[in-house]
């Protein structure tokens, strides 16, 4: 028997040799190349985080601190941590060099510890020490030589990776390198009826205090009031035009805007068809509605500004009144998780949204926009007339005639797509214009007839406007004023003098996400919520689903049987003999009473059965797990290196 040669000592050196370069190579060829086979594909960028990266003007340096020596006795923050340095190795990757990544591990009482606190990174407690998980984004001013450079870098910094907002980790590291990468606030322009600065209260004959959410805008940016006169509005010097109660707004500004859409502007536009915030003179309920009709037509969108929305499922209840009862409001509705959008990173994380007497959007048939609601109704919802809500004094009222219709209806929605304007003809011409136009003509026509020029001096040329848009528009309509008032959704409180803001729902925070989206890079804005790193046992949860609904029903079948039996004893106990005495039961409802109460024990021995056979099903699929896991695989593995061992002693016995 020979043996090869390539099993001698050298032979296997040569071939380890061999191995080692030639992974090496492999490394260094395919280096960008990866496979994601996740799903969801939590690995992959967008195209949106792609486009930002590749955009960015200066290099940017991501330093990534994780206590990976604290954090060894915890799985779940390794196992995260691993997963988001895989996720900034992307970045980098598509980044073109524009992009440093630095991984650092702030052990306790170490310079670098101080180095990520004083960066302004979140600890959480871990045993005795402290645990960092945050990153910081910074861009260095360019140095320049036989100077000495003293500018601060720009800095931003993700305080703390949550493990809740896995969803949105693409959209977060995005986000903080966009910003790191701009210089100075964002602008975005404000046009409103409504006194949300602050106004005067004639009523109580003092100022008004203006609205929370105004306070958090001018913290973050730089918020111009816009007079509603602008014959333009510059996209390239506002990124962002946010319209809140568009009331009777005038043909050339609705032309404006339009234009400022059409050049690639982003708009944030709330309408109402009732603000209660509105001081209207008047009391008739169309005196308070907001409308853009020749914009929203344009732009692929249906809204009836003369009908409200109830909705008896998601329908609040308000007081009455000392003494009184709460009743329901069909006009005030709570929407939760199951009414808001989940992959969308702009609502995505809402829980609680409070609305009030909205409206609703609709996509217009055959529009060539992307129509997407971001926010909706329940099926139990309806429109109402809003004259309904003339001097209301009962809530009840609105109950009367409502029939839901088992439609889900848009209260807030993102529009996208390409457009043409809604003013093929040019701008309008102001309202003295026209005048003068019209007493013109009334002069001509008195005047001898002449032939009409073509020529037109340089003054009267009409001017340049664009037909179409540059590039898809970008939208987010919501059909309701009032939820962004103070009283839906935060409590003001005064703690040393200030003022101290305690929110009780989500409005606030879908603003200023609204805010920060459209704001920022329209890239920011494709990126969608992905699938989570850490997957539930999806198995086991629809097995305990379906135990449940059994469970369910059973017991459901229970309570009613149980609750006619007893419908029944209440009724004997109600009748009354001539001398006062309870009627006695008879032979036949005494056996009624004993077959029930053996079918109740075995319907509660039936419901133990099926919670025995739910863990027991979950307890044979756990053992096949473990099984697979700790088993399968090194058998797997030794029938595979016995088999290649048989074939190795085959072909030796050959030669």
């Amino acid at each position: 028997m020979r043996v090869s040669k390539w099993f001698s000592g050298a032979g296997l050196l040569i071939l380890a040799l061999a191995v080692l370069f030639s992974t090496l190579f492999i490394d260094w060829a395919f280096k960008g190349l990866r496979f994601d086979l996740t799903q969801g594909g939590v690995y992959t960028l967008s195209d949106g985080s792609k486009n930002i990266v590749r955009d960015i003007p200066e290099t940017v340096d991501l330093t990534l601190y994780f206590s990976q020596t604290v954090a060894k006795d915890a799985p779940g923050w390794s196992q995260y941590a691993k997963q988001v340095r895989e996720l900034l190795e992307e970045f980098v990757l598509n980044a073109n060099g524009k992009i440093k990544l630095h991984v650092v591990d702030p052990e306790p009482f170490s310079e670098n510890e101080d180095r990520a606190a004083a960066a302004g990174l979140q600890a959480v407690n871990a045993g005795n020490d402290k645990l960092f998980f945050g990153l910081v984004a910074q861009v260095f001013p360019p140095k320049v030589e036989g100077e000495s450079s003293t500018a601060e870098p720009r800095t931003e910094v993700i305080e703390i990776f949550n493990p809740e907002r896995q969803e949105m980790l693409e959209y977060d590291i995005a986000k903080l390198i966009y910003q790191v990468s701009q210089k100075g606030k964002p602008r975005i322009a404000l046009l409103t009826s409504l006194e949300v600065s602050g106004g005067f209260d004639f009523m109580t004959r003092q100022p008004s205090m203006p609205w929370a959410i105004m306070g958090q805008l001018q913290q973050l940016f730089e918020v111009v009031n816009l007079t509603g006169n602008e014959q333009e509005i510059s996209a390239d010097e506002y990124p962002l035009l946010l319209v809140i109660h568009p009331k009777n707004v005038s043909d050339a500004m609705q032309f404006a805007i339009d234009q400022y859409v059409l050049n690639g502007g982003h708009a944030l536009i709330f309408v109402d068809p009732f603000a209660e915030q509105d001081k209207a003179m008047s009391m008739e309920p169309s005196e308070r509605s907001s409308d853009l009709a020749k914009l929203f037509k344009a732009w692929g969108v249906e809204y009836d500004k003369s009908k409200f929305i109830g909705d008896a499922q998601l329908a609040l209840q308000v007081g009455m009144g000392q003494g009184m009862p709460p009743v329901r409001h069909l006009g005030i509705l709570q929407l939760s998780d199951q009414n808001i959008k989940r992959d969308d990173v702009m609502v995505g994380k809402l829980e609680t949204v409070h609305y009030s007497t909205t409206g609703f959007l609709m996509p217009v048939k055959d529009a060539k926009t992307t129509f997407e609601p971001v926010m909706q109704t329940s099926e139990y919802a309806m429109p109402i007339d809003i004259s309904k809500l003339t001097m209301l004094q009962d809530p009840r009222t609105l109950m009367q005639g409502f029939a839901p219709t088992g439609e889900k209806y848009a209260l807030a929605a993102r529009v996208s797509g390409d457009v043409s304007t809604a003013f093929p003809e040019g701008a309008p011409k102001k309202e003295a214009e026209a005048k003068d136009e019209s007493g013109d003509a009334a002069e001509k026509q008195a005047e001898p007839k002449q032939e009409d020029t073509k020529e037109a001096s340089a003054d009267g040329a009409p001017a340049e406007f664009l037909k179409t848009s540059r590039k898809p528009i970008n939208v987010l309509i919501v059909a309701d004023t009032d939820m962004l008032s103070d009283r839906l959704w935060v409590q003001m409180h005064q703690f040393f003098g200030q003022q101290v803001m305690q929110p009780f729902a989500d409005n606030g925070d879908f603003l200023f996400n609204a805010v920060d989206i459209l704001s920022g890079s329209a890239d920011l804005s494709t990126i969608r919520g992905r699938g989570r790193f850490f997957r539930p046992f999806t198995v086991v949860k629809e097995m305990q689903r379906e135990a449940e609904a059994e469970f369910q029903q059973v017991e459901e079948s229970l309570n009613a049987r149980l609750q006619d039996i007893e419908g029944k004893l209440a009724q004997l106990q109600q009748q009354q003999g001539e001398d006062g005495n309870v009627v006695t039961l008879t032979p036949e409802m005494q056996a009624d009473l004993l077959k029930f109460q053996q079918e109740k024990l075995s319907i509660r021995k039936q419901l133990r059965e099926v919670q025995h056979q739910l863990n027991k099903d979950i307890d044979q699929l756990d053992f096949k797990l473990k099984l697979i896991n700790i088993a399968g695989v090194p058998l797997l593995l030794t029938l595979l290196v016995i088999g290649i061992a048989l074939v190795r002693r085959k072909r030796a016995l050959a030669c």
